[in-house]
């Protein structure tokens, strides 16, 4: 088998290590990376029978050296990004939450019982730098083979519950069925409420590598069958729509359908992560507002209130300026190019979206929404893209600059200031009509 590359640096400074006394192996993902002959920046490095002081001296040979304090004995080095170093360790579970841990550290401890601390046998391989040897004590690299996931060690494993997470992160990334021993122990992890024990932020992280997986639908799907989703996304799952519209049926399975569609398609449009997250929530609102029958109007302005309200793991303000967009107009697209696209509406459109989606964006997942449905036919398709590439050739996909400001009605002696965001709308309105400047200033004298 081939050698599992690492850069010339890393090989200096793992010789040195090695000549200093210490054994190297390169642990976790990597590892199953480079057994599934995939690529990972990420190097996870433990080193045995070296202690904490002795491996920072030796790295700090090579650059400056961070640590993570000698409790942890896990340590960074400036110049070898991606790469983390380690000392073997046992860790005990003290509290309730992801990070309650204390930490034992043992240069010297087995392979076996350093490899047992792992989450999935997938993960609980280790690659001796020295020769090159493989060491699987789980059958790792024949849950590979069968494209399973599997936990190491029961009792371990639910000391962690961001692990349920892990989980579904990497059935969407590995395209991996879980054991039925996985999968009760995860089921039984949520049951306990374990699941709220987990920051906001990790949860996050966690979600975002499932929507950047090839396959995050997957993802999700484990996340619904052990009863793990937020109630935003449960509610999906109990909302049916008209199956002559949606034969798919309710609408966790269309926004599944969906979700797959747009991870084909992150790679052309400008914040792929958003963009992911738009077509994971863009039907929030349908829950609120479906019928007996299965009509969902409004859903997508009220979907914007429910994003505002519920859906509390994003917070950055651009993407949640982006989602939120995305959610409120993913509609509109479509709707205005069911009937004959007017210039005037799309100039508007650009202007309210203006800054926060780029109109190629929400085109994307118009097209992601519409296919997500079991009765859509190619040539409907071909014929919105065929409306859009017209409009957008005949009228840019950008807004409009204003020909009036608000200096513009300071100038022209408009005294009540509060006015002036509404006449500022019905000046670009008049512009928007083909109305020039002077002309949309004296309407606005004369009350138009």
């Amino acid at each position: 088998m081939r050698k599992l590359k690492c850069s010339k640096l890393a090989q200096e400074i793992f010789d040195a290590i090695e000549e200093e006394g210490g054994s190297v192996y390169l642990v976790g993902g990597v590892v199953r990376d480079y057994m599934m002959k995939r690529t990972n920046k990420d190097y996870d490095i433990e080193v045995f029978h070296m202690s904490y002081a002795h491996l920072v001296e030796v790295l700090s040979r090579f650059g400056q050296v961070m640590t993570f304090g000698s409790s942890f004995a896990i340590i960074h080095l400036d110049q070898l990004p991606g790469y983390e170093f380690a000392l073997p360790r046992v860790e005990y579970k003290t509290g309730t939450k992801h990070q309650d841990f204390s930490i034992e550290i043992d240069p010297e401890l087995p392979l076996e019982k350093a490899a047992s601390r792992r989450d999935f046998t997938i993960n609980a391989l280790m690659y001796e730098y020295k020769t090159g040897v493989i060491y699987d004590f789980f059958d790792g690299i024949g849950d590979l083979q069968r494209k399973q996931l599997r936990i190491v060690n029961t009792e371990k494993f639910k000391e962690d519950p961001l692990r349920i997470l892990r989980a579904a992160s990497f059935i969407a990334r590995y395209d991996l069925t879980c054991t039925q021993e996985t999968f009760d122990e995860c089921q039984a992890m949520v049951k306990e409420g374990m699941l709220e024990d987990i920051s906001r932020e990790r949860v996050f992280e966690e979600y975002n590598k499932i929507l950047m997986a090839p396959h995050p639908s997957a993802g999700f799907i484990f996340l619904r069958d052990i009863h793990a989703l937020p109630s935003y996304l449960e509610a999906l799952v109990h909302t049916n729509q008209r199956l002559d519209y949606h034969p798919e049926g309710n609408v966790f399975n269309h926004t599944m359908l969906v979700l797959d569609l747009a991870a084909l398609t992150k790679k052309d449009v400008s914040d792929p992560l958003s963009f992911m997250w738009s077509a994971l929530l863009h039907d929030i609102g349908k829950p609120a507002v479906t019928t007996p029958d299965g009509h969902a109007l409004y859903h997508d302005i009220v979907g914007a209130k429910v994003f505002d309200q519920e859906v509390d793991l994003i917070q950055g303000k651009k993407m949640r300026n982006y989602v939120r967009t995305m959610i409120a107009y993913h509609m509109r697209l479509m709707n205005m190019a069911r009937h004959h696209i007017r210039p005037i509406t799309y100039k508007r459109l650009l202007k309210e979206i203006e800054g926060k989606v780029p109109v190629r964006d929400l085109m994307m997942l118009s097209r992601c929404d519409k296919l997500g449905r079991g009765a859509i036919t190619y040539d409907t398709i071909m014929e919105f893209d065929k409306k859009m590439e017209d409009i957008m050739a005949k009228c840019g996909t950008e807004a409009e600059e204003p020909l009036v400001t608000g200096q513009d009605l300071i100038d022209a002696r408009f005294e009540d200031r509060s006015q002036y965001r509404t006449l500022l709308e019905k000046a670009y309105d008049m512009q928007l009509a083909g109305y020039s400047k002077e002309k949309i200033l004296r309407g606005l004298k004369n009350g138009k």
